[in-house]
């Protein structure tokens, strides 16, 4: 691996990232962590910390839950069917999933009564890519469905179960992420429908081989079942194991949208490399400029919640987007990424020519402070860097 320096990184201030990590392992914020970073399409840095298990070192190699940035593998996946003409951005999702033609939107009155009304224009593709749906369901009703098609049914099934629920705001009318993102379980479902094949087959045969991801899953193979490190809970402020090493949920038909695929370090630093060469990687294509563009544009404008605007942030689809004015005052697009579960994130910076990526085993809520340390610390790690982040 090159040294640091040469990739513009101050191996000084990266060794201070080591000993962030070294050190919220000793103080029992997280039990185990990898963290690496890759600039002009090279890895330039990767380091571990903890244990798989007691007795056992991180592996550079684990394969790890990625969560909601699987949200940007899924967001791919639509791109792929839409540039081959299976979908389109504005179809009903209707069209795919029927039970979504007789959705309802609950509303509620300035005195505090509730109406179930028509909604006003039909929920598309587009709405779920950008968390505009109305699908922003809360509290047991939700979780009721989730724990009685999880792992269970399909994600067809899933999706089927959430159309019966009533939507909180018009399609297209605002942003909710709500729980777990669902408005990806529903996309899910339609990338299966339309393409003929299980989410998991599609990203397969479209995403993980060409692109070379020989560790990027929804289950992971038991004969790499080795390399899943132990996931821990955080309970009355303690970490309690809550998944042992090599322990991984049961294989099922059901695939999460919204945050399933799991993942090596070395495979999403390749994946990502599609946001920074323009939907291609080592002459593999896999979209084209004008999807890789839109993925990582501002698709909400005025919808964005206000606490995100006043920081120049938006909505692409599969990611936030982070916008900061240049010299000219022109807002430039300086990031593209997400987090999921307070546990993993992954950025790309095309101004730096950055990818950067840090994950470690615990089941949500984990530490979003410390992915937030993180990030801050690679940025000044960089030598000269271009822009400082918004």
């Amino acid at each position: 691996m090159e040294r640091p320096q040469s990739r513009g990184f101050s191996p000084e201030s990266l060794d201070a990232i080591e000993r962030t990590i070294e050190t919220a392992v000793a103080d029992g914020r997280i039990t185990a962590a990898i963290a690496a970073l890759a600039r002009d399409g090279e890895t330039t840095w990767l380091t571990t910390a903890g244990e798989m298990e007691p007795g056992v070192a991180m592996r550079e190699d684990a394969i790890m839950p990625l969560a909601s940035v699987g949200k940007m593998f899924t967001a791919t996946a639509a791109m792929i069917l839409e540039e081959r003409g299976t979908i389109s951005l504005d179809d009903p999702v209707s069209e795919y999933i029927p039970e979504f033609a007789n959705v309802v939107v609950e509303v509620t009155s300035e005195t505090g009564d509730t109406k179930r009304v028509p909604p006003e224009r039909a929920i598309t593709i587009r709405h779920l890519l950008t968390h505009t749906s109305g699908l922003t369901v809360t509290g047991n009703e939700f979780w009721d469905a989730w724990g009685a098609h999880t792992g269970i049914t399909t994600t067809t099934h899933f999706a089927r179960a959430l159309a019966a629920m009533p939507l909180v705001a018009q399609p297209g009318s605002e942003f909710g992420y709500g729980q777990t993102g669902a408005a990806y379980e529903v996309l899910g479902a339609v990338i299966e429908i339309a393409s003929g094949q299980t989410l998991e087959g599609f990203m397969t045969e479209s995403i993980f081989e060409p692109l070379g991801l020989d560790d990027s899953y929804f289950y992971t193979p038991e004969k790499k079942s080795h390399r899943s490190p132990a996931v821990y809970r955080r309970v009355d402020g303690e970490l309690r194991l809550d998944r042992p090493a090599g322990e991984d949920f049961s294989r099922s038909t059901f695939f999460h949208g919204g945050g399933g695929v799991r993942s090596t370090a070395a495979d999403v630093l390749r994946f990502a490399r599609l946001f920074l060469e323009g939907g291609s990687v080592d002459g593999v294509r896999i979209l084209g400029v004008a999807s890789v563009e839109a993925m990582m544009s501002d698709q909400l404008g005025e919808r964005a919640p206000q606490s995100w605007r006043e920081r120049g942030r938006s909505w692409g689809f599969g990611a936030a987007v982070q916008y900061a004015p240049d010299e000219t005052g022109t807002m430039t697009l300086l990031q593209y990424g997400w987090v999921g579960g307070g546990f993993a994130t992954v950025w790309v910076d095309r101004k730096e020519r950055l990818v950067a990526y840090f994950n470690f085993p615990l089941t949500p809520p984990g530490d979003n402070e410390l992915l937030g340390e993180f990030q801050q610390r690679v940025y000044a790690a960089l030598v000269n860097p271009q822009d400082e982040p918004g």
